[in-house]
């Protein structure tokens, strides 16, 4: 096909979507994208700097907390991925095992899912002691960190499982394995590690912050719309825009991208190739299906 327009808007990994015809090109702009800004930036680079980090008698652990929505249990998969490109330029490197917590997290399904991110029950657990089991294959492993997704979950649990789950964690980032603990949770995830204080200092906090209306905001948008297929430069970092999107969304990261994924098959659909205003507004519909 060929397509008249300039698209220098668009970065050039992604213009040879643009060249699509619209049925495919609705199918890429549905595709989950991955956008690096500041934020998620900083936090990928600091876990990479504790995954370095030689073992200290007590690990160095991080919590990220943000409002569901904003994109947390992305940057949790981005992470896993980030670790694992480490691990296999270096054999050297530490692994990693992933998991999330329980909605219903008593304390024998927390050591269920430990069981199975390392593919083998580690048997049951007794006053916070790390099972014989887990330490031997932590070694063999050369195990150097534990990602915990919806870690949050563990308010859920009645106070003695939480205590219980709250020891176990402690006992895998103090000696003799030294795990870093990488946990992602809701705003009040913070909370969850609150009661037991030597764990809470082992703990470094990030935050991602609700989107409001300044330079970040628009660069993040500018760089969505640089990978999305349309022969038009859609401008979605204009200021009209910025406030509408600011306005719709409530500054969830999500809900941001969900109006821009539909205005752009709007767009589409209604042959302007551009997201303008009357896309965003009719985003708050599911465009239809195309033939």
């Amino acid at each position: 096909m060929k397509v008249n327009t300039s698209l220098e808007h668009i970065a050039p990994s992604y213009r040879n979507l643009a060249l699509l015809d619209d049925k495919q090109r609705i199918i890429s702009i549905y595709t989950d994208r991955w956008i690096n800004y500041p934020e998620v930036s900083s936090i990928r680079a600091v876990v990479r700097a504790v995954y370095e980090m030689p073992r200290n008698i007590q690990a160095q652990c991080i919590l990220v907390s943000a409002q569901s929505g904003m994109g947390k249990t992305s940057l949790f998969t981005r992470i896993e991925s980030d670790i694992d490109t480490l691990r296999k330029r270096d054999q050297d490197h530490g692994g990693c095992i992933s998991f999330s917590m329980p909605a219903e997290p008593t304390f024998s399904a927390f050591e269920d899912v430990v069981g199975e991110a390392l593919g083998v029950p580690i048997g049951k657990i007794r006053n916070g002691r790390i099972p014989n089991t887990f330490s031997r294959l932590a070694h063999l492993r050369n195990l150097r960190i534990i990602m915990i997704d919806e870690v949050h979950n563990l308010l859920n649990a009645n106070r003695g499982d939480q205590r219980k789950s709250l020891a176990l964690l402690r006992a895998m980032s103090g000696p003799p394995l030294s795990l870093s603990i990488i946990a992602f949770g809701i705003d009040d995830a913070e909370n969850a590690i609150r009661d037991d204080d030597q764990l809470e200092r082992r703990f470094e906090i990030y935050n991602l912050p609700d989107w409001r209306e300044d330079e970040k905001f628009r660069s993040f948008l500018a760089a969505y719309e640089s990978i999305l297929p349309l022969r038009k430069r859609s401008e979605l970092s204009r200021s009209d825009k910025v406030k509408f999107l600011l306005r719709s969304s409530k500054g969830i990261t999500g809900n941001i991208v969900k109006r821009i994924t539909r205005g752009a098959v709007w767009a589409i659909l209604d042959r302007k190739e551009a997201i303008d205003m009357e896309c965003l507004e009719k985003a708050a519909f599911i465009p239809p299906y195309i033939e």
